[in-house]
């Protein structure tokens, strides 16, 4: 039996808890110094930058001159995580000029790499750095150099393309093969580029290949559809920034590019990756596959639209729910290519797919048998649990939440979904917002629409009867026709074979 608290006690309990709140605020607006910039840390590593903005800002002036260089590299930082880029350049620069070999030289040349100003960036890496972020350094210059750059230093040009919106810059050697790139190289060097007939005629020579031409529309085609589903609008983008895409034909250049730029080497069975702390998306398109668009795999296109999401969506926030994060990448991660890119179809419904075994045959027996995690568990999910126990099954459940939000009929948890994901796009702790918008009775009563769903067919006329059917609200409502498969995984005997596991690098999804 419950035991009910007199209401005097509950009075003076929330006095008590609101004393310690009040208490350790003004314990954090009286903090100064180096103590405060530590107190920022740990408020950075918590997931709350504008917390540790507002003790940073109270702390200003305090540090000592020695020191100042650490108050505006962190505040940088706050503004980084808040994905106020332009602040964060202005901070990060002040930073750098005080003590001009400190570590925020890398944080500094990240946002410059962001938004496509490689050449300023390049500069900025030749000066010295504390030894420690040497390494962090020169892989940095990989990634803004591209993989060809050492091979072809006159004609790397002719294997990059900016889409025509200007978000992508696709660097690939589709449409060419490296003898060709090597004749064009040793004729650019017979060139005297100091005429402007030789730079013209080199010019020409540089012109991309179709297949290049066609994946930047790609790229930008997809961003386009994920700023469809979201329900963005232009001024809730961040300006200027430029992702960066790199598709490779051969494995052994996708190997030796993922090692030079900080991998673990534990590559051999990826198609594709983003890499979050150097802000570059990687994949490669298995020699002879039957099924290709632009000239790559089907399978390679389908990995850049699972891990194209994970770049778009850390482009607007620091801190993203795991299980929301794959969930949605799941959703999208797979798509039927038409007019060599011109057309995508995304979130189609695949019941069953041959011996594969689909998101939807997986959640549906994982749910009937009690296997799965429950909700108001996995809500909290950290990188840690995911990568725990049977991660297919986590995959499974984290799409099938992202399928039911966007394609159910639950209008009031389509409500607090859409909810969620702009409170994170604004900054707010991951773990302070899933708490407040999904409790836990919230939780039981997503298990149970969707235990109903998947007993099916649904009754006609009953609650959730398109639950599972056509039709997505995008999270501002806003017109979106999307029809396209969920990614289908094989048994667990082949998890290294399967198509969709093979974009799961170890390295990128235990730091995404």
């Amino acid at each position: 039996m419950r035991t009910l608290i007199p209401t005097l006690s509950i009075l003076l309990i929330m006095a008590l808890a609101g004393g310690r709140s009040a208490v350790q605020a003004q314990d954090n607006s009286s903090l100064r110094g180096v103590k405060a910039c530590n107190r920022a840390l740990d408020l950075l590593g918590e997931g709350k930058p504008a917390e540790a903005l507002a003790v940073l800002q109270a702390a200003r002036g305090t540090m000592d001159a020695e020191d100042e260089w650490l108050w505006w590299g962190n505040v940088g930082h706050c503004h980084r995580d808040l994905r106020e880029d332009d602040k964060a350049l202005e901070h990060y620069g002040k930073a750098i000029e005080l003590e001009p070999d400190c570590w925020f030289r890398i944080s500094y040349c990240r946002l410059l790499h962001e938004f496509g100003r490689w050449d300023e960036a390049r500069k900025e890496l030749k000066h010295s750095i504390d030894p420690d972020y040497v390494e962090r350094a020169t892989e940095l210059k990989q990634v803004i150099d591209g993989p060809y750059k050492q091979r072809w230093p006159l004609t790397c040009g002719k294997l990059e393309h900016r889409s025509k919106k200007g978000n992508y810059l696709v660097v690939s050697d589709v449409g060419v093969t490296a003898a060709e790139m090597d004749e064009l190289e040793k004729y650019a060097g017979k060139l005297d580029l100091g005429k402007k007939a030789d730079q013209k005629k080199l010019a020409k020579l540089l012109k991309p290949s179709p297949d290049l031409v066609s994946l930047a529309n790609l790229a930008e085609l997809a961003r386009d559809e994920y700023v469809r589903f979201t329900g963005l609008k232009d001024a809730d983008l961040p300006k200027g920034k430029v992702s960066k895409v790199f598709f490779m034909t051969k494995q052994e250049d996708f190997h030796a590019f993922a090692r030079a730029c900080g991998g673990n080497g534990r590559t051999e069975h990826t198609l594709g990756f983003y890499d979050p702390n150097h802000k570059y998306l990687q994949l490669y398109s298995q020699e002879g596959a039957k099924s290709q668009v632009c000239g790559l795999a089907l399978d390679t296109v389908d990995t850049f639209f699972h891990e194209g999401w994970h770049q778009f969506f850390d482009m607007l926030a620091e801190h993203r729910p795991v299980w929301v994060d794959e969930g949605l990448a799941e959703f999208l991660g797979h798509a039927s290519v038409k007019n060599k890119g011109a057309m995508i179809e995304l979130g189609l419904l695949i019941r069953s797919r041959g011996d594969h075994y689909t998101r939807y045959e997986r959640i549906k027996e994982t749910i009937r048998e009690g296997k799965h995690v429950k909700f108001s568990r996995f809500f909290h999910f950290t990188r840690r649990d995911w990568n725990e126990g049977d991660v297919n099954i986590h995959y499974a459940q984290a799409w099938s939440i992202a399928y039911f939000a966007l394609k159910g009929g639950d209008k009031d948890f389509q409500k607090d979904y859409s909810k969620m994901f702009w409170e994170l796009v604004k900054g707010r702790p991951a773990n302070e917002v899933v708490s407040e918008i999904f409790r836990r009775s919230q939780a039981r009563q997503v298990r149970r629409s969707l235990a109903e769903v998947l007993e099916g067919p649904v009754r006609p006329g009953a609650r959730y009867a398109d639950a599972w059917g056509v039709g997505m609200p995008a999270f501002r409502q806003a017109s979106c026709v999307w029809t396209r498969p969920a990614r289908a995984a094989a048994s667990a005997t082949r998890f290294c074979t399967s198509r969709w596991i093979l974009i799961a690098c170890s390295r990128v999804c235990s730091a995404c």
